[in-house]
């Protein structure tokens, strides 16, 4: 069941995002923001599961995504590729704050690498932001 969109939770992101770009500018607040996000996500997912697998990562994503609100899909799956989807807008506030693609990097690529591994990449097809009905991600190796 989805729970509903955890404004509280994205909001605090958010607001630190603005924060570290107004104290030291975009790049400083990105990576930053990338290390927020990658000490959250790791403790989000634990350690118990079989890297390398779509199964896990739809598990695990599936279902963090969910407990804070998120409606994601994932239209196809196989061995070697996935179809990640976001119908929900997890950071609508930084919206003009920056880039699609580098918000997305600060927590999309360390998702793919952390539960599928180093050879797995990404590519993003479609964004909320740029009025799309989803935001979509491949990943595949």
């Amino acid at each position: 069941m989805l729970k509903e969109y955890n404004a509280a939770f994205f909001g605090l992101y958010e607001n630190w995002f603005k924060l570290l770009k107004n104290e030291f500018d975009e790049d400083r607040a990105t990576e930053l923001f990338r290390k927020a996000m990658e000490i959250g996500l790791s403790k989000a997912y634990g350690n118990q599961f079989k890297k390398g697998l779509t199964s896990e990562f739809i598990s695990l994503v599936g279902e963090r995504d969910r407990n804070v609100g998120l409606l994601v899909k994932f239209p196809e799956v196989s061995a070697d590729k996935l179809i990640y989807q976001f119908h929900t807008d997890p950071f609508p506030n930084l919206k003009n704050e920056i880039t699609p693609d580098k918000l997305d990097d600060t927590y999309i690529a360390f998702k793919v690498r952390y539960i599928l591994g180093d050879e797995w990449r990404y590519k993003n097809t479609t964004h909320l932001w740029n009025g799309d009905k989803y935001t979509e991600f491949v990943i595949f190796r």
